[in-house]
């Protein structure tokens, strides 16, 4: 009787995983009806192996895969291969995420940028750029609870290129090198130091647990550029310094 009774109780829950492992991703959508800032193309796939196509004036189309592992949810775990791919940019990672910590762990993100999607953002500025943005092999681990940034690591690189920008009425033009912004996390805050390819420290910023974030901008850059500066200033002297509200 009760090898009886195990059996009946191992193929319910066998029966019940079969379902929500072909689970329709599309079904889920309908049921949750999530309210989101683009608008959703398309929705495929099962809950755990699923995609999803949205389209944004900005970015265009943006297909978004991810792959679902079933086994860290018995321990209120989520781990996932997740993949983003548009026109102007794609990228990779590993996201692993706990519902009891609310620990973010991403790892071997990657991340590349074209010059023209970064172009569209700066353009009401009047700022446009040549050359891609790229990151690779970057870590980082978050905690949404207090939303610190426990640990950080990667280079944000720039190729370097022709940047324009205002000046008045007129518009300038400047050849920057390559730029490397390096990633790290301290006391919860997630920081980048911008340096060129020798190491020459250029920019600062930076985004605190509060939801504030902000730039510090050194005298180097400004030689970079070719912009004179009426005060005498070291190179590593900062400035120029703006914060404000990210989230």
């Amino acid at each position: 009787m009760a090898k009886h009774r195990r059996l009946i109780i191992v193929s319910t829950l066998a029966y019940f995983v079969f379902l929500l492992a072909m689970l329709p991703l599309n079904l889920v959508y309908r049921w949750a009806n999530p309210t989101l800032p683009v608008q959703v193309v398309s929705v495929s796939g099962t809950f755990w192996n699923g995609e999803v196509v949205a389209k944004h004036k900005l970015t265009g189309q943006v297909r978004v895969n991810w792959t679902l592992s079933a086994l860290p949810l018995l321990w209120g775990s989520a781990q996932a291969d997740l993949k983003i791919d548009s026109a102007g940019a794609q990228a990779s990672a590993v996201v692993k995420a706990s519902a009891l910590t609310g620990e973010v762990d991403a790892k071997d993100v990657n991340v590349y940028v074209a010059a023209e999607l970064i172009n569209q953002a700066l353009r009401a500025n009047r700022v446009s750029m040549q050359g891609d943005v790229e990151l690779s092999n970057a870590s980082l681990v978050l905690n949404v609870f207090d939303r610190k940034a426990q640990s950080a690591q990667g280079n944000l690189v720039w190729v370097g290129g022709n940047v324009s920008y205002p000046k008045g009425r007129k518009t300038k033009n400047a050849n920057l090198p390559m730029l490397v912004a390096k990633l790290a996390a301290d006391n919860g805050e997630l920081k980048a130091d911008v340096t060129t390819a020798d190491g020459l420290a250029v920019a600062k910023a930076y985004a605190k647990p509060d939801g504030w974030g902000g730039v510090s901008v050194m005298k180097r850059m400004i030689d970079l550029v070719g912009e004179p500066w009426p005060n005498k200033a070291s190179p590593d002297s900062t400035i120029f310094d703006v914060s404000e509200r990210l989230f």
